[in-house]
């Protein structure tokens, strides 16, 4: 009947009407997670813009600040092409180079001059001519640089007028140690001219003359090798002296003085054809400051050994004293220039013997004797070339 719907259709009408409405919840669905989606990319949006707005402002102050370090900066900064044309300049070259034009090329200023070796460089100016350093800094990427001209007249001449008081103090040492070196022969020379009379017997008076003429040529020796020394070679560079002959110079200077204290010697430096580099002067002056050292720590009615000995090329000398010794805290500071224990000394006989001890190739120390200090020389013992051999004569 007309009347009666379908109940096929109704079936049909109730299942697209499902439909619709499950098509409508997914793309309620899909529009709420498209907006959140939309609502989340938004949010890193805005951050990433404050990020960079960050980023920025951060770049501008260190630019800014840049700016303003290039400015105060006392040093003259220049801003280098790969050609080697000034880009930029800070208001410290525009005013070391006496001038704000961009362009020239580095190193063409009118009246530069590049010393040896391009770290620095001569600078016309009214006072005269100023002298730059140079600092050259590569711009990786780039291809230009960035030279840093820093004016070091001032600290140049500050250098120079160091250099000159350190030389006229080195002279002022020199001559100090010259001075401690001639007052022990002085010493014995005065003591046998003292000793000469005339009315008592010629054996005496000639011995007593010798000795005096002994002392003598040794001041004169000694004042040729502080020469040789300040004209930059060793002393007696060039000469060799038998332990024989040093170990007589050494009995005729210090037997005597020793004498006079009540103090024996002891003196075995070793084989008499052992052989030192430099002359019996040198090495009498430089021993005599060791035996003199030690003399002048020894009590009466004591020995004090000089004994030699050979270990390899080397020759260890060990001069050794009853003394009241070396504290180890003083055993290094003991051998610097004028420090002396005694209140009379100078303290530079020890300084010039350790001096020679390390110019020679060697070394100087002290160790403790128990009781006494006994001071160690270690220098290597004179080597000559061996003789060719000689060819037999043909017939």
């Amino acid at each position: 009947m007309p009347g009666n719907p379908d109940p096929q259709d109704a079936a049909r009408l109730l299942e697209a009407f499902e439909l619709f409405n499950t098509a409508s919840r997914e793309l309620s669905d899909a529009y709420g997670t498209l907006q959140a989606e939309v609502h989340r990319l938004n949010g890193e949006l805005a951050a990433a813009n404050q990020r960079l707005r960050e980023e920025l402002l951060a770049k501008e102050t260190l630019g800014q600040r840049l700016a303003m370090l290039l400015e105060m900066l006392p040093g003259a900064v220049l801003l280098l092409d790969p050609q080697g044309q000034i880009l930029q300049m800070n208001p410290a070259a525009e005013r070391l180079l006496n001038t704000q034009e961009l362009g020239w090329t580095w190193p063409e200023l009118p009246g530069l001059a590049i010393q040896e070796g391009g770290a620095e460089c001569l600078l016309p100016d009214a006072a005269g001519r100023r002298r730059l350093a140079i600092a050259v800094t590569p711009l990786a990427g780039e291809g230009g640089k960035i030279l840093l001209l820093q004016d070091v007249t001032a600290a140049r001449e500050r250098e120079a007028t160091s250099q000159r008081r350190e030389r006229l103090a080195a002279l002022g040492e020199t001559m100090a140690g010259l001075a401690h070196q001639l007052r022990t022969p002085l010493a014995t020379a005065l003591l046998a001219v003292g000793q000469l009379q005339p009315e008592r017997d010629v054996a005496h008076f000639q011995r007593q003359q010798q000795r005096a003429l002994d002392r003598l040529r040794h001041l004169q020796g000694i004042i040729d090798a502080m020469l040789q020394f300040l004209r930059g070679s060793m002393p007696g560079e060039g000469s060799a002296v038998r332990l024989a002959d040093l170990s007589a110079g050494l009995e005729r200077v210090f037997t005597p003085l020793y004498r006079q204290k009540s103090v024996d010697l002891d003196l075995r430096l070793g084989d008499d054809d052992w052989i030192l580099t430099g002359t019996a002067d040198v090495w009498v002056s430089v021993i005599g400051n060791l035996l003199q050292n030690a003399l002048n720590f020894s009590p009466a009615s004591t020995v004090v050994h000089a004994v030699g000995e050979r270990s390899g090329n080397l020759w260890i000398l060990r001069v050794s004293d009853c003394g009241p010794g070396v504290p180890e805290a003083e055993r290094e500071r003991i051998f610097q220039p004028f420090v002396s224990g005694r209140r009379e000394g100078t303290g530079l006989g020890l300084s010039i013997a350790r001096n020679f001890a390390t110019g020679m190739g060697g070394e100087l120390c002290v160790e403790d004797a128990k009781p006494g200090a006994s001071f160690v020389l270690q220098v290597p013992l004179a080597t000559f070339p061996e003789p060719l051999a000689s060819r037999p004569e043909r017939r």
